[in-house]
C-alpha cells in the first residue's frame, strides 16, 4: 500500500469515533496484506437458518432473493454455503 493511502486511511479511521482503535489497526493490516479477513462469526447452513427462523428453506431462499439475508459463499465457485449466524439471529429478532 502506498504510504499516502495509508496515511489518509489512518486519518479517516481515527476521525470516526465509532471505529475502535483495534478495528482501525486491523483494517490497515488487512489492506497491507499482513492479515487476512475472517468471516463475521459462525456460518450456518440454510436448513439450520430456516429452523432458527421458523420458516421453510424455500421461504428463506425467497428472503435471500429479496435481500433480507446475504448468503456466505465459499471460494471462487460461488456456491452458497449458508449465512452468518449473527445475521440470522438479527433477522429472527425482527421476525419474532
Amino acid at each position: 500500500m502506498r504510504e499516502s493511502t495509508k496515511t489518509a486511511l489512518s486519518a479517516i479511521l481515527a476521525a470516526d469515533e465509532s471505529i475502535s482503535k483495534e478495528t482501525a489497526n486491523r483494517a490497515i493490516a488487512i489492506l497491507e496484506g499482513d492479515e487476512t479477513p475472517r468471516p463475521l462469526g459462525r456460518v450456518i447452513r440454510t436448513t439450520e437458518a430456516a429452523r432458527i427462523l421458523g420458516v421453510t428453506t424455500k421461504t428463506l431462499r425467497n428472503w435471500t432473493k429479496g435481500g433480507a439475508l446475504v448468503p456466505v459463499y465459499a471460494g471462487g465457485n460461488k456456491l452458497r454455503t449458508g449465512y452468518t449466524e449473527a445475521s440470522v439471529r438479527a433477522l429472527a429478532g425482527g421476525v419474532a
